[in-house]
């Protein structure tokens, strides 16, 4: 083992978001006998410098003994996991994931039955990637069992140990493989773990569209999702388990548009840019995609005109049709950037800049003119509701109002 006091991580308790707060949970367990480290992302990330997110600590304390530990200094704890060691603490209203050191006592590619520890060599040896199995002490110590830190330098993606029995006790780390060599390589994929991952990438059927969901949306935003993806379909990955997903050169152009116009990498609308038309069903049911996600991606994926950047008025009609959402994935995906792409570009800038409007008039509104509520009340409304898109939605409530009187008037 390598233990390494680093200078960016030495003084965490000033750099580190939710430090103080960490702090207190740590020095719980401390007071209890027992010992808490920070471990995998938050110690990965903060190596790199980027930015943290969740702050996971593990522990050699049993986790009855962290809930006591945590009660007697007056923190709160959720069992949120208790059966495979997890407790939540909450200390000045943050959430902290602290677990029991583990070791796999079965495993099958799916599920793993665990046993706690008190060995912290034993917990890392269980972890995915090198990477993953490093902890941080109290003070600032980086513990290395594995060459992590190596590794991290490196940007060299590999598994603790032998890499086809980590896929073997879950085949997700298939997907995981790929995810984190786009977010963190820097180079070409490790030998063995391609490998392994190749002979196995079948198995990706086995697990939960759950599962899935998290790492297939992660690997598309991921900083070279793009480029990884295509690795993947070219190896049959891609094909293994989202067979629909094939249109990678939609996903460049889409990719290349978000940067370009300074959005934020979209997991659902890459996703509908890699979909095969008439496919988003098949897609949203593999992956459980949420009731949300899953019309938008229709939306985008299925049959439908080419988005209209004809006219200003045009571009109108659709945000209002659509919303503003919708229409933004509709225009990124039919885009055709060239050397003279401007309508694309003016229609982009209404889509962002013109908040789609209610229309002004509700069925109560005509009630009170006489119409009477029933079949000819929302006729006559759709029809006011029309003539309003015509004028491209020029006319206010009084103006509405105005126009239902007139054609009242002529009946």
């Amino acid at each position: 083992m390598r233990i390494t006091t680093l200078p960016d991580l030495a003084d965490w308790r000033r750099s580190w978001p939710q430090a103080t707060a960490a702090a207190k949970v740590l020095d719980a367990l401390a007071a209890a006998g027992g010992e808490g480290r920070f471990v995998g992302g938050c110690v990965r990330d903060a190596l790199l410098g980027r930015g943290i997110r969740d702050i996971d600590i593990a522990t050699n304390l049993a986790p009855e003994k962290v809930i006591a530990a945590l009660a007697a200094a007056s923190l709160k704890s959720v069992p949120t996991g208790i059966k495979h060691g997890t407790v939540t603490a909450i200390a000045d209203h943050v959430g902290f994931e602290v677990t029991t050191l583990r070791h796999d006592v079965e495993t099958d590619g799916r599920h793993a039955t665990v046993a706690f520890t008190d060995d912290w060599q034993q917990d890392a040896a269980r972890r995915d990637l090198t990477m993953n199995a490093l902890f941080c002490d109290a003070a600032g110590n980086i513990h290395d069992y594995f060459g992590g830190l190596a590794d991290l330098k490196a940007g060299h993606v590999r598994f603790v140990g032998d890499p086809a029995q980590r896929m073997d006790e879950d085949y997700l780390r298939i997907l995981r493989f790929f995810r984190f060599h786009a977010d963190y390589a820097a180079g070409d994929f490790d030998a063995a773990a391609i490998a392994a991952a190749t002979q196995r990438r079948h198995e990706l059927k086995r697990l939960s569209g759950e599962r899935l969901r998290q790492e297939t949306l992660k690997l598309l935003t991921a900083r070279r999702g793009v480029a990884v993806w295509g690795e993947m379909l070219g190896r049959d990955f891609a094909g293994a388990y989202l067979p629909w997903a094939t249109t990678q050169d939609r996903l460049v152009k889409v990719a290349a548009l978000e940067t370009r116009l300074k959005l934020a990498p979209d997991a659902v609308r890459r996703l509908a840019a890699l979909t095969l038309t008439g496919s988003g069903n098949d897609i949203a049911e593999t992956l459980k995609l949420s009731n949300a996600d899953r019309d938008r991606l229709l939306s985008a994926s299925d049959a439908r005109p080419v988005f209209d950047v004809a006219g200003d008025a045009a571009v109108r009609r659709q945000v209002y049709a659509l919303g503003n959402d919708r229409a933004r994935d509709r225009i990124l995906l039919d885009w055709e950037p060239g050397a003279d792409d401007g309508q694309w570009h003016r229609a982009f800038d209404i889509v962002e800049s013109w908040p789609r409007p209610a229309f002004p008039l509700a069925g109560r509104d005509l009630i009170k003119l006489g119409i009477a509520a029933g079949p000819e009340l929302g006729a006559k409304l759709a029809e006011l509701e029309n003539w309003w898109v015509a004028g491209d939605f020029a006319g206010d409530a009084a103006a509405c109002l105005a126009e239902a009187k007139r054609r009242l008037s002529k009946n």
